[in-house]
């Protein structure tokens, strides 16, 4: 098989496929090529034309861009879940310092957590519910999801900003 039929083997699985790809089931399914160079070949066909190629831990998939993502579902009459200030501010914690417990979101934000807070993102799919501590509470555990991920556009949780670039944003250091 020649490059150019993997280029659009792949992107043919990729665009049938409900959800990410891994890399493995995409070399079993063509043996004869170098996968990842067909998958380089397809970020840089559809870099600037309004989808990306997106390589995350679970596989590999073609999406939207964000901004067009957002105008097609304005299109569809589609409108996002508002979530609060306090939501986005937990959420921000969760992202930042998981897994967490309530109890240490509560030390990190200064405030009390609502359970309405916690309910709302675990409804909105960006938070779940991950493992009990070992000590005596026992305390559920938060962490975010890949619909986190999806929804931010990053590829792992390791494209989040550091504390350190985060100040740098807030109060940028004068020259």
């Amino acid at each position: 098989m020649d490059a150019r039929s993997a280029e659009l083997a792949i992107e043919a699985l990729l665009l049938a496929s409900a959800g990410p790809v891994p890399a493995e089931t995409l070399q079993a399914s063509l043996p004869d090529c170098d996968v990842m160079a067909a998958v380089g070949a397809l970020e840089r066909f559809w870099s600037g034309r309004g989808m990306r190629v997106e390589r995350g831990r679970d596989g590999i998939r073609l999406l939207p861009e964000p901004d067009v993502a957002a105008s097609l579902a304005l299109a569809e009459g589609k409108r996002g879940r508002h979530l609060s200030e306090a939501a986005v501010a937990t959420l921000s914690v969760i992202a930042m310092h998981q897994p967490v417990t309530l109890l240490d979101i509560e030390r990190l934000r200064g405030v009390r957590i609502s359970r309405g807070i916690i309910d709302a993102l675990l409804d909105s799919g960006l938070v779940r519910v991950a493992l009990r501590r070992s000590d005596a509470g026992r305390a559920a555990t938060y962490v975010t999801t890949e619909a986190f991920l999806e929804h931010y556009s990053l590829g792992a949780l390791t494209d989040l900003p550091t504390p350190e670039e985060i100040v740098d944003l807030v109060d940028p250091p004068s020259d």
